[in-house]
């Protein structure tokens, strides 16, 4: 399995599927680790680097979102604590979720060692700046609304790591499943994290993490891009010009889907 960063308190794991990341903040005595996913042999690499240090430190297993790609290595790590949003808890679509992972796994012959099921959580985030202690660090938690309901951004303020979830990623345009009005506050709540604290690395659920700050604002910026020209195109009946967007990314085919969704779900915001 790839790994894209190993220090001694931060390891990026990256999967062969869709560049999806796995995250592992290493302190003194606690570990967080970040939606594991995605192949059986990932999560088994997962499990046995973690075997590899983990000594007497206390587990933790933290999910940035639902969406069925970022829990479905939930049952390999039954033994941590979780932590998730309220909204995650409240889920109504848990059920879908599962099944999701079980026609992924059916339509690719895939068999696991553990039973697939929503995670159950310990502890509840419900509100923004709130605070979690792990160990000696602090972690900030702001909700994260617009490419699902119930997703977070994650900082550890002893270590200025801001885990983003499914934002800011260098390989994806935003894929929206909820809002675009609420996707630009979340992309605000960003905008005012890394100006307000001292963020040394970001960490996208897709693709690369980046110690630049341009590129943190680069990201940023290519994102409100796109958003603008989407609702440009909705509010105006303008052709998108997906082809020049694309220039920027690889996979035009199944990007072209996520873009369809998104055009979707930005008339019928926008029109109500």
């Amino acid at each position: 399995m790839k790994i894209q960063i190993e220090k001694s308190n931060l390891v990026v794991f990256e999967s062969a599927l869709f560049k999806t990341t796995t995250t592992l903040l290493i302190g003194n005595d606690y570990l967080v680790l970040f939606d594991p996913n995605w192949l059986p042999l990932e999560i088994e690499f997962i499990t046995n680097y973690i075997a590899k240090i983990k000594k007497d430190r206390k587990e933790y297993l933290l999910f940035t979102h639902s969406d069925y790609d970022h829990i479905i290595g939930y049952g390999a790590f039954k033994e941590y604590e979780t932590i998730a949003s309220q909204n995650f808890v409240n889920n109504p679509k848990q059920n879908k979720i599962v099944n999701q992972i079980n026609v992924f796994d059916d339509s690719h012959y895939i068999n696991r060692n553990y039973k697939i099921e929503y995670p159950l959580i310990n502890h509840i985030i419900d509100c923004d700046e709130q605070v979690l202690r792990l160990g000696e660090s602090k972690f900030l938690f702001w909700q994260a609304v617009g490419h699902n309901p119930d997703s977070l951004l994650i900082l550890d303020t002893m270590n200025n790591t801001l885990v983003v979830g499914d934002y800011l990623s260098n390989v994806e345009f935003p894929y929206i499943y909820t809002s675009v009005k609420e996707y630009k506050l979340t992309l605000d709540k960003i905008e005012n994290i890394i100006s307000n604290y001292n963020v040394e690395y970001l960490i996208s659920g897709h693709g690369d993490f980046t110690s630049d700050r341009i590129e943190m604002l680069k990201r940023l910026k290519d994102s409100r891009d796109y958003i603008n020209l989407l609702e440009d195109s909705v509010i105006n009946n303008k052709t998108f010009n997906f082809k020049k967007v694309m220039e920027r990314y690889h996979f035009p085919i199944i990007m072209k889907e996520f873009h369809d969704g998104n055009i979707r779900l930005a008339k019928k915001e926008i029109n109500t």
